[in-house]
């Protein structure tokens, strides 16, 4: 199996930070890929929210930080996605590098303004822990992806106890919680007005972004309440459950955002080495 961005992740740990590249006329080419870049990371967004939100409705306990957990099981559920493995691949290797290019457009900005204290671990740990999930799980799949995140092979084989205790924790908490016999609560499914941002309102609908995550969640576990699943203006880049409300929302904001930061990273940097 290939995938189609596993290369240009070398770009990611042998090139410094590209300036900005607002406005960059894209190749047909290039927009396509930045565009599943920011769909892919919007799809593994909303697992992550799912791992809250399964903490939230179900009760369940969290031990560490819930964002650490979260993402773990993010990864978990993507990777153990049968119904398109290709495209759940792809999506954790771009969210990785997403991650990745965050960390080092922060780390340029300079250490004092790292949020240490942050609930979240550092984008460069998020994105090391997902690929040590992720060749833990497949090294085949993924051991191009950990050469080029410069994991050595001790540590990639030791990625597999790390994986497994993450996958064995997980379906602990959540197994008296399977959908077998029984049906929980649905959840529905709203897409707001986009505004400016309505080319990737329409990209989330076209791929079903929300529906897909929808569908796992209802037909993997039994909700005690019905939930929405809500795209929307939200005046900032960001996604988040809200118990209060029994939703996820994302915001369109955070697609333009991700979309922004492959241009600026991968296709500012190829035209740069073309160039040269």
């Amino acid at each position: 199996m290939t995938f189609p961005r596993a290369a240009l992740a070398g770009l990611i740990c042998c090139a410094a930070f590209a300036a900005p590249a607002t406005g960059q006329e894209l190749t047909d080419e290039q927009a396509a890929e930045a565009m599943d870049f920011a769909m892919h990371d919007a799809a593994f967004t909303l697992f992550h929210e799912i791992g809250h939100l399964l903490v939230g409705e179900l009760g369940l306990p969290v031990l560490g930080k819930e964002e650490d957990a979260a993402d773990a099981l993010a990864v978990i559920l993507l990777l153990n996605d049968a119904s398109d493995e290709i495209e759940s691949f792809n999506t954790l290797i771009d969210s990785a590098d997403g991650w990745y290019f965050n960390a080092v457009k922060s780390t340029g900005e300079g250490l004092d303004d790292l949020s240490f204290y942050d609930e979240h671990s550092l984008d460069i740990q998020r994105a090391y822990a997902m690929v040590c999930m992720m060749v833990g799980f497949n090294q085949k799949e993924f051991g191009e992806t950990a050469d080029i995140y410069e994991i050595d092979k001790e540590r990639q084989e030791s990625c597999a106890f790390t994986y497994q205790q993450a996958a064995n924790s997980w379906t602990t908490l959540l197994e008296p919680h399977f959908a077998a016999d029984a049906a929980g609560a649905g959840i529905s499914i709203s897409y707001e007005e986009a505004g400016d941002f309505a080319d990737f309102a329409a990209e989330l609908q076209d791929r079903r972004v929300l529906e897909k995550a929808a569908e796992l969640v209802v037909a993997s576990f039994v909700l005690p309440r019905p939930v929405t699943f809500r795209a929307a203006l939200c005046g900032e880049a960001n996604a988040y459950y809200d118990p209060d409300a029994a939703e996820i929302l994302y915001c369109y904001e955070l697609a333009a955002n991700m979309h922004e930061l492959y241009v600026e990273n991968v296709v500012a940097q190829a035209d740069e080495a073309a160039v040269k």
